[in-house]
């Protein structure tokens, strides 16, 4: 792992009441266990977590108004800077595709056979047909400027 993240996740107070995840992110991703994670270095876990509540979280990591949110509800912006979350989410979903993490994600099959359209290919169309997917459902989406997408 390297420096700057190391030092990322040691600046995390860990704090029981979870402001930034419970507040800050509308995702309501498990923040400070993802950080706890990272900090062990066990990066897979840590990716498992956030994969709980996002599919974008490259993509989120890097264009997400974190200050506004999560970073913005954390407990260490209140007298200095607050933690950097939206770097260490990109980070992980990095190394996720890096190292091929996401081979590993389960699908349950509870949604197997069932056939759902999704009409928009932005992040929240996106997000539901990843879900979906992960549920087993065959999936097609529809945005105005494709034809469609299939899963």
């Amino acid at each position: 792992m390297d420096e700057q993240i190391k030092e990322l996740t040691n600046y995390c107070l860990n704090c029981p009441m979870k402001p930034c995840s419970k507040n800050g992110c509308p995702l309501s991703n498990d923040i400070p266990t993802f950080i706890q994670y990272i900090k062990a270095g066990k990066l897979e876990e840590a990716y498992q977590t956030l994969l709980q509540t996002t599919a974008l979280g490259s993509i989120c990591g890097r264009i997400c108004p974190h200050q506004k949110q999560c970073q913005g509800s954390c407990v260490r912006g209140i007298k200095g800077k607050s933690v950097s979350i939206g770097e260490m989410e990109h980070y992980v979903f990095d190394k996720a595709i890096e190292n091929g993490y996401d081979k590993n994600i389960q699908i349950e099959n509870v949604l197997q056979g069932r056939k759902v359209a999704v009409v928009g290919g932005g992040p929240a169309g996106l997000t539901a047909s990843s879900f979906l997917a992960r549920k087993g459902a065959k999936v097609t989406i529809y945005e105005k400027y494709f034809k469609s997408w299939n899963s």
